[in-house]
């Protein structure tokens, strides 16, 4: 039989009673299982212009590294990206840093440095965020930091890129008058591929 990339998602869920105020403390689960296609990530180098998404900002705080249904600045985003022509937005939180994509982490590359925002800048504690850090430090050329990112930093960027459990790594190519290069995307998701391979 041959293999199979899935999504794996666990939905938690308070039990009903109480409305804001609940009655006890159980939990409802499910889990939800999707093919995704290939077993391994594949890198693209189609026109993906993004743009920031200044309408609503993230607090940077530990319920926004959580992952929840919740995401409604999310959802207002890609509802302005579709609108205007963009692959993505960048979100800002309430201190105007970058802190994420609408459907992923953030990186951004500078010479030899590899910089994403820190969690407590209110980004989501990605997976691949996680892997791609634990890459990054086996790296003899490049260093990576978690640090504030500004959209000025944006601008002098040599690579932008971003992370998710779909997708990988997906290079941004454009961010308003900047074009990007996209060699250590291309190097990064190599070796996302074979932590990949070797797990499973």
């Amino acid at each position: 039989m041959s293999k199979q990339s899935l999504r794996i998602k666990l939905y938690v869920n308070r039990k009903a009673g109480g409305k804001y105020n609940p009655t006890n403390n159980e939990v409802d689960y499910f889990i939800e299982l999707e093919t995704t296609g290939d077993p391994f990530y594949t890198f693209t180098e189609d026109r993906y212009e993004v743009e920031l998404f200044k309408d609503h900002y993230i607090y940077a705080n530990l319920l926004a590294t959580l992952k929840s249904n919740a995401k409604i600045i999310n959802v207002l985003g890609s509802i302005y990206a579709t609108e205007n022509g963009y692959q993505n937005c960048l979100l800002l939180n309430d201190k105007k840093m970058v802190v994420e994509a609408l459907q992923g982490n953030l990186f951004l590359v500078k010479g030899t440095t590899i910089i994403t925002p820190p969690t407590s800048d209110g980004c989501l504690r990605g997976i691949i965020r996680k892997q791609l850090i634990e890459i990054c430090k086996t790296l003899q050329e490049y260093t990576l930091e978690e640090k504030s990112i500004s959209s000025f930093d944006l601008q002098k960027a040599d690579e932008l890129f971003i992370t998710n459990v779909m997708i990988g790594i997906q290079p941004i190519s454009n961010y308003r008058k900047k074009v990007y290069k996209n060699e250590v995307a291309r190097m990064l998701l190599q070796k996302l591929n074979v932590k990949v391979r070797l797990a499973s």
